[in-house]
C-alpha cells in the first residue's frame, strides 16, 4: 500500500525533475493532453491522482525512468513498484 506521504514526496520529486528538463514537461503536456496552465494548477496543489500519473508518465520508458532516478536519487525499483501499487489501487 502507498501512503500519501511517499506519493507527495515522490511527486515533488518528478515536478523538480520535470521542471529540470523541459522537454519532458512537453512530452507530459502533449502525452496527457493538458495544457500548460492546467499542469502549473495541478502542481500547485497536488493530488493523488496527479500524482499517480505523475509516476505513470516518469515510468512510461526505461530512459524516463533511469534518467529521473539518477537525477533524484529515487531507486528505479521502488518508482516502478510504487506504479505498480498505484495501478493496483494500493493508495491510502
Amino acid at each position: 500500500m502507498i501512503d500519501r506521504k511517499s506519493l507527495d514526496l515522490l511527486s515533488q520529486a518528478i515536478l523538480d525533475h520535470l521542471s529540470a528538463n523541459p522537454e519532458l514537461i512537453g512530452a507530459l503536456v502533449a502525452e496527457s493532453g493538458l495544457f500548460p496552465g492546467d499542469l502549473r494548477d495541478l502542481a500547485a496543489d497536488p493530488t493523488p491522482a496527479f500524482g499517480a500519473a505523475l509516476v505513470d508518465f516518469i515510468c512510461t520508458t526505461d530512459e524516463r525512468l533511469a534518467a529521473f532516478s539518477a537525477e533524484s536519487g529515487w531507486a528505479q525499483q521502488t518508482v516502478a513498484h510504487m506504479r505498480e501499487a498505484l495501478s493496483a489501487g494500493s493508495r491510502d
